[in-house]
């Protein structure tokens, strides 16, 4: 759907179903040159399993107009804006890649505002080199393609798909070119400058879950390990895939989702 907000167009991907305040409401909060279109076998699965669902295409992504946020904290703050906007309520935040960035710092400024966080693929800290930050200015085609790449493992490379049709490399690369001009380096450089996560996650006191995969080129495991020792409470779990564990293991991902939502 589309609205209104903050005086741009807005698009929020819902699953296929109307919002209802009644329900407990996931949200899903796209990484790094991502779009709503990275959650699309998650939002559909959980719209019909009962849960109101929401995934918001940040400013300048996908098919949300606007300048791109230029920091964590400011993406946090227009979800928590926007949240509220919706009048959603029993909140469970989702974040891939940089959006655990986003899920962090959430909780971390709004206390008591979110009733569950899950972090895919993530991490309290997202470095990036600055070969990946210079040619996301300088050639944003590429910086995406190389992403996608280093993004997906074998099955990426091997092009394996349990869903008929799909491609991984050419749904990512797709994904990437809907997104506006700059809107990547813009997310690069937020998670780049991001350095409140160690704080951020010792002050989770809600249920969390992480899930992380092994052969993660982006967020790699080890990060990933670091991070959710540092959450008093947090269920993790490792797949063998690459970064975009929504794409390349859905049906085990969406397994785990589930199973984690029924205990809160």
């Amino acid at each position: 759907m589309l609205i209104n907000f903050k005086g741009a167009k807005t698009y929020i991907g819902t699953g296929g179903k109307n919002l209802d305040n009644s329900k407990t409401t996931i949200c899903f909060i796209h990484g790094a040159g991502q779009n709503h279109l990275s959650f699309i076998q998650q939002s559909r699965f959980f719209a019909n399993k009962g849960y109101s669902v929401i995934v918001p295409d940040m400013p300048g992504h996908g098919l949300s107009e606007g300048k791109p946020c230029k920091s964590i904290k400011e993406i946090a703050k227009w979800v928590y804006d926007l949240l509220k906007t919706l009048d959603v309520n029993n909140i469970i935040i989702l974040g891939h890649s940089q959006g655990c960035l986003v899920a962090l710092e959430l909780n971390r400024l709004y206390p008591s505002f979110l009733n569950g966080v899950i972090f895919v693929a993530g991490s309290n800290e997202i470095p990036v080199n600055q070969f990946l930050l210079d040619l996301s200015l300088s050639d944003e085609q590429k910086a995406s393609n190389l992403m996608v790449t280093w993004g997906h493992g074998i099955d990426g490379d091997m092009s394996i798909n349990n869903w008929p049709g799909h491609s991984h490399y050419g749904e990512g690369n797709n994904v990437m070119k809907m997104n506006k001009p700059k809107s990547l380096n813009c997310d690069l450089n937020a998670c780049n400058n991001y350095k409140d996560g160690i704080d951020a996650a010792k002050s989770i006191d809600i249920p969390a879950l992480a899930v992380l995969a092994k052969n993660d080129q982006m967020t790699p495991l080890k990060s990933g390990q670091k991070f959710v020792e540092l959450i008093k409470k947090c269920e993790t779990h490792v797949l063998d895939c690459g970064h975009f564990l929504q794409t390349e293991r859905p049906k085990v991902l969406n397994s785990l989702i589930l199973s984690y939502l029924l205990k809160l």
